[in-house]
């Protein structure tokens, strides 16, 4: 009897337990889950909100980030004080984010002063209000520890700022991953948009934003798609012999194939996500067949393109002159704005590329990121 009655006692505790467990689980409930993004999600936990993070650079897996956003001090690691108030950016895209919710006021910091398209920020660098705290593996901490930051918002590559963050984890400083270039789409790309809002409060300000430009996006996509000729592109150029095609699963691909254009290479890089280091000679053959070139690394002319290798004025694309670059948005130091306020623009990108591949289709339309070469 008293076994018996033991037994009851362990089953009934395990019950408890359990039951426990789920209502904890049933505490946290989905406040923002993506359209488009699988990288991420915001939670509501009682009267705060977490940011998870899935595998925020190349090549994780199984990695998860969990930022709680809280309205109260706290000291713990990965848990911050909102709305931020003092904000590093170690990417232009984060700017970018930062920008659209009109707060770059509270930018102290960015990777790279000299990179940096956005005005706004730019007179605030000249004026000595935001440092330049480094690169990567080479921050400077004297001079993010001066700037005091509420977060820094930042991205990892092959998971190499893990001592980074274990040195900023030690003087109290938190550091957020922010996983916008691994995505495949440029809408997805967009979306982490609320992501950073979050930080600030104005999460609901960038789903209404996210919306806008969704709808956007869509309407100009809708115009391409019933095109009867797809014009074969290709993209990139060499650089040091090597030429980087971009793979069929990226932003840059689904863009293209969004505006009605072609990729000659799809077939051969359908199966990756990464760029495909091949040679000149590869992409040359293929070449002879292409109408449009696009996006040739930082070449703002044809004679630049011509230096690279005296054979590419033999492509189609080039002898008729349907050569476009990215970077018309380019400043004195080298910034390029399509890397910057491009990742909140999709649908501006989008219809730059219809101009390009069907000018018919958008007559009024000038190239905002693009240029033609000449």
């Amino acid at each position: 009897m008293w076994f018996l009655l033991c037994c009851v006692l362990l089953v009934s505790a395990c019950i408890q337990n359990k039951v426990k467990t789920e209502t904890t689980d049933e505490q946290s409930e989905i406040y923002y889950k993506p359209t488009f993004s699988k990288r991420f999600v915001i939670e509501k936990r009682g009267n705060d909100k977490c940011l998870i993070v899935h595998n925020p650079w190349q090549g994780s897996q199984n990695v998860k980030f969990t930022y709680t956003l809280t309205n109260d001090d706290n000291d713990a690691v990965q848990t911050i004080k909102i709305p931020v108030e003092r904000v590093i950016c170690l990417s232009s895209t984060h700017v970018a984010f930062v920008d659209f919710i009109d707060k770059t006021d509270k930018i102290v910091g960015v990777s790279g002063t000299g990179y940096i398209s956005n005005e706004n920020v730019r007179l605030r660098i000249a004026d000595g209000q935001i440092a330049d705290v480094g690169y990567e593996n080479y921050l400077s901490y004297e001079v993010i520890a001066s700037l005091k930051p509420d977060v820094i918002f930042a991205y990892g590559v092959d998971g190499e700022l893990g001592k980074t963050e274990a040195k900023l984890n030690e003087m109290g400083i938190k550091l957020v991953y922010i996983g916008e270039y691994l995505e495949e789409t440029p809408l997805a790309k967009a979306e982490w948009l609320v992501a950073v809002a979050a930080f600030f409060a104005e999460e609901e300000k960038a789903m209404e934003k996210i919306k806008n430009i969704e709808h956007e996006y869509n309407q100009f996509k809708q115009l391409a798609e019933n095109v009867e000729i797809k014009p074969k592109v290709i993209i990139n150029a060499p650089y040091r012999d090597v030429w980087y095609l971009p793979a069929t699963k990226s932003t840059v691909i689904n863009l293209l194939k969004d505006a009605g254009g072609e990729y000659i290479f799809e077939n051969e890089t359908k199966d990756s996500k990464e760029s495909n280091p091949v040679n000149i000679e590869y992409v040359y053959t293929k070449a002879l067949d292409a109408g449009v070139w696009i996006n040739q690394n930082n070449e703002t002319s044809l004679r630049q393109l011509q230096n690279l290798d005296a054979r590419l004025i033999n492509i189609p694309a080039f002898k008729s002159g349907n050569v476009y670059n990215n970077n018309k948005r380019l400043n004195s130091q080298g910034g390029n704005d399509f890397w910057e306020s491009g990742v909140v623009n999709p649908q501006i990108i989008l219809k730059d590329l219809i101009k390009i591949f069907h000018p018919a289709l958008l007559p009024e339309h000038q190239l905002f990121y693009y240029r033609k070469l000449e």
